[in-house]
């Protein structure tokens, strides 16, 4: 049955040097945003954030975590990625964005999806499919309507258990602002804002 995991970006944008806090190392395209993410996962994940949205001349974590809670909106790379049972993938745009992860509600009506450059949706009956590339030559993943709501609170709750991984780090790195960061990335994502469903 096909899933959705939430991933962010793991790599550094270029001529990016970071030393604010630790990161990992980049093992392929994407980090997964649940409750396995260690802590350089987790700084790997706030790097990148950070990055994206506009940070730059902080001179400590303090410092960068107080500029990124002020943050009107927090952009990243990333969005759901789509794996069904055979292992076909279909990763989000090179221009999707981690914060318009509920655009896939839109599916449940057969409206159209903006999924960036990349994989893009077609209806047939009550089928989902989604081509992972453009056009229809290469490999797709079919998902039932009926499915959808379930995938998408799958992918909430993993959200939710990287808040958890996040408030985790956010105790060595940055303890005063735990709780400011915390609620800065729920509400920058959209995360336990309830779907409706």
């Amino acid at each position: 049955m096909p899933n959705f995991s939430p991933v962010i970006s793991g790599f550094t944008p270029p001529g990016e040097d970071f030393d604010l806090w630790p990161v990992s190392e980049a093992v392929g395209t994407w980090l997964r945003l649940d409750g396995s993410a260690g802590p350089d996962d987790v700084g790997s994940a706030l790097r990148t954030i950070y990055l994206h949205s506009g940070g730059s001349a902080a001179g400590s974590a303090d410092e960068a975590v107080r500029e990124l809670i002020g943050f009107d909106t927090l952009y990243a790379p990333g969005g759901l990625l789509l794996r069904d049972g055979d292992g076909i993938e279909a990763e989000p745009g090179p221009h999707s964005e981690l914060f318009a992860w509920r655009a896939w509600l839109a599916a449940l009506y057969r409206a159209d999806i903006d999924l960036g450059p990349g994989p893009w949706v077609e209806y047939v009956g009550d089928v989902v499919r989604v081509w992972t590339a453009e056009g229809r030559d290469g490999p797709h993943v079919d998902i039932g309507r009926p499915a959808l709501p379930g995938m998408l609170r799958q992918a909430q709750r993993d959200l939710t258990a990287f808040l958890g991984a996040l408030r985790t780090w956010a105790r060595t790195h940055s303890p005063r602002q735990t709780e400011l960061l915390v609620a800065a990335v729920d509400a920058g994502l959209e995360i336990t804002e309830p779907l409706p469903l």
